[in-house]
């Protein structure tokens, strides 16, 4: 049986700057980033990030979904 994870990060007060979106896409290549949100699911990997340091930087939201229960 395989894993599954989802992660999502919004910015809502500010849109995430250039240098915010670059930081980002060095986390993770397959992600959806845009000027206000990053995106993206895991099935064997993990998310190389920080969600509380991501949180005080650059995002106001963050959602974590995962197949076994665990909810962020």
């Amino acid at each position: 049986m395989s894993e599954y994870q989802y992660f999502e990060f919004q910015a809502i007060d500010l849109p995430l700057s250039a240098a915010d979106r670059e930081a980002l896409r060095a986390l993770s290549t397959r992600a959806r980033i845009t000027a206000t949100s990053f995106t993206n699911h895991y099935e064997w990997g993990d998310f190389k990030g920080d969600p509380t340091r991501l949180m005080e930087t650059c995002c106001d939201l963050h959602l974590y979904l995962a197949n076994w229960g665990s909810r962020q």
